[in-house]
């Protein structure tokens, strides 16, 4: 008891504030509406600032990680060979600057002469493709190739070599090396892909379907990376019409993805303005009173007024947050979405108030009750959706931290909006319907029944005819009555409500399975549209090709590599990683061990041994060793070096995150100072950060829900309820995306914080319109809440959900996860607020304290109605003055028996 005393004085202190609010607004609505435009509009001026970032490997993959710190580590002890001595093994970026294709056969075999000779003549061709830079110069491949041997890298170019063209015409291709007196030997496995053959012997290589040429863009500075940006535009544009009897080829790029995503997000933006007309017609439809014919009791205008001011919230924003230097990416182009769902909530919950405050005499007594009832319930569901995007914007991921920051602000000025402005519009439309003005015209016009009287035409009095709403009824729309009726008819029945117990046991279970099995992690490819030429570019890569990633093993520090101490460490580091179930047991590039076996090694002494290194590096044969180990600059001394492994071929991005994990234990265990790396490594930090970031945020969004329910609904009953089914919708969502193959990414850690707000605002608005109900039994206090609540909550969802439906054809990765995502948010968070709370709060509801300033009647509101037709005028006042009042009888004239009651 005393918990409901508590809160129920939280409750009356709160409200009188709101209500007090409420008063304030009414005097001074215009003002407030010219000073909220002026504020947002002058916020919304920031725009002109606004910057966009679309480079998805900085968006997506998280910043500050161990891998990027390793990057410039690496960077700063080796230089940048691209323009002299590339190799592969030294790129420090996941995404390399490269053009590149993946060649297919249509033959089902490239091994043989006539077809390599054509993939060799399309190399040609590309290499011949010529573009113009901004001052008219023209930009050919050779001037923005990286250089190795003296000429332009190209991954690949093997499969042409006279020596492995010998070899295919005569069946003896080794695998996964060839020797060519030209080339040396190189590992190829990494550049066929698909299904492959071997002769009955196992040793020669028959049959090959996919291979891939890459054509490397030297960054030795920022020069040759700008035309290396116009000549690989000239390359896809060349491509784009290739066509061959033979081979089928896909082709991408290092600035692909980023133009794709672009491209995508941009494409998007019409059917996203769809989505959202269609939310604003939903919403000043379902604002129409229940009267059609009336044209005073319409309130489509506050529709559209509630959308203006979350469009204006978005405006303001966006200002602020491009004025402040908080980048745009790409998925901060669903805040709109998000933030009109959450205005409509809000504006129907004002709107819900409205209605119950329908029995007051005065516009001013409207408002201040419209804020009272309405004004904890907004603040609820408002606070806890900033406290939610505020938790996200610490993480590391950039696409997770200024989304959670263009969201919170404009959560923040969304609800500002809604208390000035869209309170303020309250307060002129009440005052429209107090003069009895037309709804469109805003002129005087009479009641039907007296145009009727003066002779008027149907069509006249349908069109010019009506008066303000007498009550609740009247005020509402036919849509706001739907789920008041329907509800209660399916939680209030025993059988039923043990049926949606067992239903919600069942969605848990489901849920936790599917928590239990998430997939981690953000494959790119899923970043574009299935029609893109990089989709099967990137789909055919991953689809048929080795998941193998070379690892280098960094030794930063100064050792003498003359000694066998040393030599024995480096070896040691190799074979404890060979050892290891994730990495290759024979594979290594091992510039010591290769030294150590050639004609120019010296180990007599230190001195000798880096002398003979000098000429080693320095052979045609072993340059591509020259950047794996640095001399100082009187080559006295060995400061730093490297060495080489490789993965084995990993199952999944789970098992690449715990491959880097162990190279990095190995490292850690291993005798010689030294650290793991890989340009990988970057993008695998994701599948280890990206769990425990999300659980996190989510965690913090969670015990803001905590605090703020213990604020606003002081009652320990309540706040587990709202605590719980929140944290039941959250593993729901969780869980049930793995249904759709969808993995825990950046971009679903944004939709999964950003679930919290909507989960909050189901709940709460159904647990508190329990506490402020005044029936005499759970039950009856379950109806009322409905009663109170269900439509709010109803078109909230329904709103949403019709917006939904447009999303899901979206092409953009990011809007149909969101679709996805959102769906199961507002499904889940319907039926918990809709079916489980109401049956939950039906047997374990907190009891109802009856204070004596109580006056209204225990009965049900419409079961009041039905008796109060049959009560004569002695029956009403002696009602009255026993102080079973309720907002039913406003046009009974139990005010005047409020009066002789206070009188005796």
């Amino acid at each position: 008891m005393r918990c409901n005393t508590i809160y129920e004085t939280v409750e009356r202190k709160i409200g009188s504030v709101f209500a007090k609010y409420g008063r304030f607004v009414s005097h001074h609505a215009w003002k407030i509406i010219v000073a909220t435009i002026i504020i947002n509009g002058a916020l919304g001026i920031g725009m002109m600032k606004l910057q966009s970032n679309t480079d998805a490997g900085d968006v997506y993959l998280p910043q500050g990680t161990q891998a990027r710190k390793d990057k410039d580590r690496v960077e700063s002890i080796f230089p940048d060979l691209s323009g002299s001595n590339y190799n592969s093994l030294h790129v420090t970026v996941p995404r390399q600057y490269f053009a590149g294709i993946i060649v297919k056969s249509k033959t089902s075999n490239l091994l043989n002469r006539p077809v390599l000779e054509e993939i060799k003549a399309l190399s040609e061709l590309i290499q011949n493709i010529v573009t113009t830079d901004s001052d008219g110069s023209t930009i050919n491949f050779s001037d923005v190739c990286a250089i190795s041997n003296s000429q332009c890298s190209l991954g690949g170019e093997l499969f042409w070599d006279p020596d492995f063209l010998t070899a295919v015409d005569n069946n003896v291709v080794t695998y996964p090396e060839f020797n060519s007196t030209t080339k040396g030997t190189q590992n190829y496995a990494r550049d066929v892909g698909g299904s492959l053959s071997f002769d009955g012997t196992g040793q020669y290589l028959t049959k090959v379907i996919y291979l891939t040429i890459v054509f490397n863009i030297r960054t030795d500075g920022d020069q040759y990376k700008k035309k290396g940006d116009k000549w690989v535009d000239a390359f896809r544009v060349r491509l784009e019409s290739f066509s061959s009897s033979n081979i089928d080829i896909a082709y991408g790029h290092h600035n692909s993805l980023d133009e794709e995503l672009d491209k995508n997000v941009s494409g998007d933006i019409a059917l996203f303005a769809a989505t959202i007309s269609l939310m604003i017609t939903y919403a000043c439809v379902a604002c129409l009173s229940a009267r059609f014919t009336d044209q005073v009791g319409q309130r489509m205008w506050l529709g559209f007024a509630g959308i203006l001011a979350a469009g204006f919230a978005i405006v303001s924003s966006f200002g602020l947050c491009a004025a402040i230097g908080v980048e745009f990416v790409s998925i901060v182009g669903v805040v709109p979405f998000l933030v009109i769902g959450i205005g409509i909530d809000d504006m129907f919950i004002l709107l819900s108030g409205l209605s119950e405050a329908q029995n007051q005499k005065t516009v001013e007594d409207k408002i201040a009750e419209t804020l009272r009832i309405s004004g904890v319930g907004i603040t609820i569901t408002s606070l806890t959706d900033l406290i939610a995007f505020m938790s996200g914007a610490a993480s590391s991921f950039i696409a997770v931290k200024h989304f959670c920051i263009y969201t919170g602000v404009a959560v923040l000025f969304c609800y500002i909006n809604n208390i000035t402005f869209f309170t303020a519009c309250l307060v002129i439309n009440e005052r429209r319907v107090e003069d009895n003005r037309h709804f469109m015209t805003c002129r005087r016009i009479k009641t039907k029944e007296d145009l009727l009287q003066e002779g008027k035409s149907k069509k006249y009095i349908f069109c010019c005819g009506g008066q303000a709403p007498k009550g609740r009824d009247e005020a509402e729309s036919l849509v706001d009555k739907f789920p008041r009726w329907l509800v209660p008819k399916i939680v209030l029945k025993l059988p039923l409500k043990i049926i949606i117990i067992f239903l919600f046991m069942g969605y848990l279970a489901a849920a936790i399975y599917g928590c239990i099995n998430l997939k981690q992690g953000l494959l790119f490819t899923q970043l574009v549209n299935d029609d893109s030429y990089f989709w099967k570019y990137s789909d055919w890569k991953e689809t048929h090709f080795k998941r193998q990633t070379a690892v280098s093993f960094v030794i930063p520090s100064t050792y003498e590599y003359s000694a066998a101490a040393t030599q024995t460490m480096v070896s040691d580091l190799i074979s404890s990683a060979q050892s290891h179930k994730y990495f290759d047991n024979s594979w290594e590039v091992n510039w010591l061990k290769t030294y150590s076996t050639s004609s120019h090694y010296d180990g007599s002494s230190e001195s000798a041994f880096i002398t003979g290194l000098t000429n080693f590096i320095s052979d045609q044969n072993y340059r591509m060793f020259e950047n794996d180990v640095k001399i100082d600059t009187i080559n006295q001394k060995i400061t730093a070096s490297r060495v080489y492994v490789l993965s084995v071929d990993l199952a999944n991005s789970q098992a690449e995150g715990k491959m880097m994990l162990e190279s990095r234990k190995i490292a850690s265990a291993a005798a010689i100072d030294c650290f793991s790396f890989a340009p990988a490594f970057i993008a695998f930090e994701q599948y280890v950060l990206i769990l425990p970031q999300t659980l996190q945020s989510v965690g913090i969004a969670l015990a803001a829900v905590f605090v703020v329910t213990c604020i606003f609904m002081p009652h320990p009953i309540l706040i587990t309820f709202v605590t719980v089914a929140v944290t039941m919708i959250m593993i729901g969502v969780f869980g049930y995306i793995l249904y759709l193959d969808v993995a825990l990414s950046a971009i679903t850690m944004i939709h999964l914080i950003m679930s919290i707000g909507f989960s909050v605002d189901f709940t709460a608005h159904i647990c508190h319109g329990y506490m402020i109900s005044t029936g005499q039994t759970r039950d009856m206090r379950v109806k009322q809440a409905i009663d109170k609540t269900g439509a709010p909550i109803f078109h909230g969802a329904v709103s949403s959900l019709l917006g939904i439906l447009i999303l899901v054809g979206a092409k953009s990765y990011i809007f149909r996860t969101f679709a996805a995502v959102m769906a199961f948010v507002l499904l889940f968070g319907i039926a918990h607020a809709l079916l489980l709370l109401p049956v939950v709060l039906s047997w374990m509801g907190p009891s109802r304290v009856i204070s004596v300033q109580d006056n209204q009647c225990p009965e049900d509101e419409s079961d009041i109605k039905t008796k109060s037709n049959e009560m004569n005028g002695k029956q009403k006042e002696e009602l009255c003055l026993n102080g079973n009042v309720n907002e039913s009888f406003t046009n009974l004239g139990c005010e005047d028996g409020n009066k002789k009651k206070q009188n005796v």
